[in-house]
């Protein structure tokens, strides 16, 4: 991700635009090749020497903030680690024991032999305990991995980032979604649950309404639900026909301006409409469930249920029992008490449809909890309790 020191922006009229990279351009595709190239041809050399050849790449002209922010992307596809033959901790008490015992390293002599003395304590060779000394520094430590990314695709990505950066000021999203294909529909809405985004879904004669509450809107959690909403953009812009609207927390004290994206803008997602997208928690309960000694069976799917006033839920599970009972069950991720109460609300509204919420504790937004906690409502900390969850169940289908 892009810190907020290397975004590009432009504001008129309390309207925030990112202000996107020109992907055609050579310079910025002779740029993309450079830097890709210079992470592909150092794995192994140490951070020091990877960041002087960026910065020599980069260089100091008027676009130094773009070539930053794509090094910054390649950096993050990239890890560093400690390599050396002993620990330089110990190597470092081992050598400065050493020097202390042998007196002043005056020549180039005592030093050698304070080495080789050391490395004979240490086990090793003199050259790897030189090595060693400050192998754990982050100038020495040596690129271990790099996740390769061609450097078109680099462009795309840094275009999408200028965008995901100012969503961190978001307060509240909107989403209007045209008429979609079936598939993509169901990937976004399982994206949604997935990152854990506190919203409601409504469904419109020309398609479908989406409100999102943003990560400056809760009083805790802030940074964590702020990268949950910043990446879950790509899954957005993967849609045929969409426009978001971001309220933006942006100047002090005033929560008035906004950022309006849509299908028309120069964003090009690296995300895939497939396969299954599920929480640990959830994940974890899976597994349990299935040797678990119950008589209900626990299926995934995201069933689509119309409340009134053509608001929309689609649970993560059904839970189905042998005597023909059916009970629904989402999982909630982040939330805050308000955001709870409109779905026991949506709840009551769907009398004629049992349906179980399973809430984590670790993510409440806010200080604020339920007074009265229905027999529908069951809270976690880590780990989903299955019990609870069946005599949730059982009290909602009786």
């Amino acid at each position: 991700m892009l810190t907020s020191d290397l975004l590009r922006y432009r504001v008129k009229k309390k309207k925030v635009y990112p202000t996107y990279l020109d992907t055609s351009s050579e310079t910025a595709q002779q740029k993309a090749n450079l830097l890709t190239s210079i992470f592909e041809d150092s794995l192994h050399e140490t951070y020091e020497t990877i960041d002087e050849q960026v910065s020599q790449a980069i260089g100091y002209g008027t676009d130094f903030l773009i070539w930053r922010g794509l090094a910054k992307l390649l950096y993050d596809r990239s890890e560093f680690n400690t390599v050396s033959a002993v620990d330089p901790v110990d190597t470092r008490r081992v050598v400065f024991e050493t020097a202390n015992r042998l007196g002043p390293v005056t020549s180039d002599e005592v030093r050698a032999r304070v080495l080789e003395e050391a490395a004979t304590q240490l086990v090793c060779t003199a050259e790897d305990c030189e090595a060693a000394l400050y192998a754990d520094l982050k100038a020495r430590q040596r690129l271990t991995e790099y996740k390769k990314l061609k450097p078109d695709v680099l462009l795309d990505r840094y275009n999408m980032a200028q965008a995901q950066g100012i969503l961190y000021k978001a307060t509240r999203m909107e989403i209007f979604l045209g008429e979609q294909d079936a598939k993509l529909l169901r990937y976004l809405f399982q994206m949604l649950k997935f990152y854990g985004l506190m919203h409601r879904i409504w469904k419109a004669d020309d398609g479908w309404k989406v409100e999102v509450d943003g990560p400056a809107s809760l009083l805790r959690q802030n940074r964590k639900y702020g990268l949950q909403m910043a990446i879950f953009l790509p899954a957005l812009v993967l849609m045929e026909d969409w426009k978001m609207v971001a309220e933006l927390d942006w100047a002090k004290d005033k929560r008035d301006y906004v950022m309006e994206l849509s299908h028309e803008d120069a964003l090009v997602s690296h995300y895939r409409a497939r396969g299954q997208w599920i929480s640990d928690a959830e994940k974890m309960l899976e597994d349990r469930f299935k040797d678990y000694d119950t008589e209900w069976e626990l299926e995934r799917r995201g069933t689509l249920l119309e409340l009134d006033g053509g608001q929309v839920l689609i649970p993560n599970y059904v839970l189905k029992h042998p005597d023909g009972r059916v009970v629904f069950m989402e999982v909630i991720g982040f939330w805050r008490k308000s955001y709870l109460e409109r779905r026991l609300e949506a709840l009551q509204a769907m009398s004629n449809t049992p349906l179980v919420l399973v809430v984590s504790e670790k993510l409440n937004g806010e200080r604020g909890k339920l007074k009265d906690s229905p027999a529908s409502l069951v809270f976690f900390k880590t780990v989903i309790l299955i019990d609870k969850v069946l005599d949730a169940a059982e009290s909602v289908s009786k």
